[in-house]
């Protein structure tokens, strides 16, 4: 009997290793074929877009499109590769190709139940539309996190006002984790987003996300929204207030040094090390007592932020550190400037 078992098992295992065989070779053989018939047809319809192209007559895309929409996927390939490629009006041509053999399928897919095609037609849509497809796009705002993220981001392609507003709206109500990824796509966008973060940062927004915009607004740098920043410098949240100090330490606008100053004395130790670290930006020579004062903080971050800051500072910072790396007053402050100084001899041998 056991023998009998055995032969059936070497026959069911023999036959399983035969078709398992038998399906690779014949997947390998259409996976072959597939590929060598998207290189074919990559190379027809590339030659019909650079004709198209070459030529700038509309008429002459309009025909490549009709003639490869047959073939989307390949077609969207060869758009994309050329897309990045080139520039001026040849990207024109390529519109006009999309508009004639893809723009219908794009948004159909944006409905699709699929999420990864979904993802594409929003980057295809973004790339080969004009501001006026922007409203293809809205409805995917209250999509998935990933799709959502997407679509903003296809948005921030295409600034206008009411995109810009979108964006901005949509940054306020996600309730998720991916806050920090707005604040990407706006950094993207520069000066262009300057009265919406002006406008948000008057709102009644999580304090997460005011931290956020200041520290935007200090990044890239908006500086005439300085006074708008400083309106938040007696906030009750020392997050609030250690976002302020960067901020104005990226800024570099010289009104800044009063409030910084006030902040080296704050009663968090977060706050003072952020303001010592920002007066070292300003390199305003009237910051020397208070640098040194801080120097002296029981505070090992605040000490170190104050003795690169006095370095910054040149040639009075450095006389300032070596006085006080003398001193046996405050052992502390003594070996923080000592420590400063050595740090300095090194990188300058460097």
């Amino acid at each position: 009997m056991s023998l009998i078992i055995a032969i059936f098992s070497l026959i069911f295992l023999t036959s399983f290793c035969l078709i398992l065989f038998l399906f690779i070779v014949v997947r390998r053989v259409i996976v072959q074929g597939y590929e060598e018939k998207f290189k074919r047809k990559y190379k027809q319809i590339e030659n019909d877009i650079l004709k198209a192209i070459e030529s700038e007559e509309s008429e002459l895309a309009v025909q490549a499109a009709l003639k490869s929409r047959t073939y989307p996927k390949v077609l969207t390939q060869v758009l994309i590769d050329y897309y990045e490629a080139i520039k001026g009006h040849g990207r024109d041509q390529l519109k006009i190709i999309f508009d004639h053999a893809l723009k219908t399928k794009v948004i159909k897919d944006l409905d699709s139940r699929r999420i990864s095609k979904r993802l594409s037609a929003i980057r295809l849509f973004v790339v080969f539309s004009d501001s006026s497809g922007s409203q293809q796009i809205l409805k995917l705002l209250n999509d998935k996190p990933m799709a959502r993220l997407t679509a903003i981001s296809a948005l921030s392609c295409i600034p206008t006002a009411e995109t810009l507003s979108y964006i901005f709206d949509a940054f306020e109500k996600d309730s998720g984790q991916n806050t920090k990824m707005y604040i990407n796509i706006m950094y993207s966008l520069g000066n262009k987003i300057e009265f919406f973060v002006k406008e948000y940062l008057r709102k009644d927004l999580f304090v997460e996300k005011k931290i956020l915009l200041i520290e935007l607004a200090g990044s890239l740098p908006l500086s005439s929204l300085f006074s708008d920043i400083v309106a938040f410098a007696d906030h009750p949240d020392k997050e609030i207030r250690i976002a302020v100090a960067r901020a104005l330490g990226k800024l570099l606008i010289p009104e800044s040094y009063d409030i910084l100053l006030k902040f080296s004395a704050d009663k968090e130790w977060e706050v003072q090390a952020q303001a010592v670290k920002s007066l070292g930006k300003l390199k305003n020579l009237e910051a020397l007592d208070t640098l040194s004062e801080s120097l002296c903080s029981s505070n090992w971050h605040v000490r170190y932020n104050a003795g690169h800051s006095l370095a910054k500072l040149g040639a009075p910072g450095i006389r300032r550190l070596k006085k006080i790396s003398k001193e046996s007053i405050d052992r502390f402050a003594s070996d923080m400037a000592t420590m400063v100084l050595d740090n300095i001899i090194f990188t300058e041998e460097i």
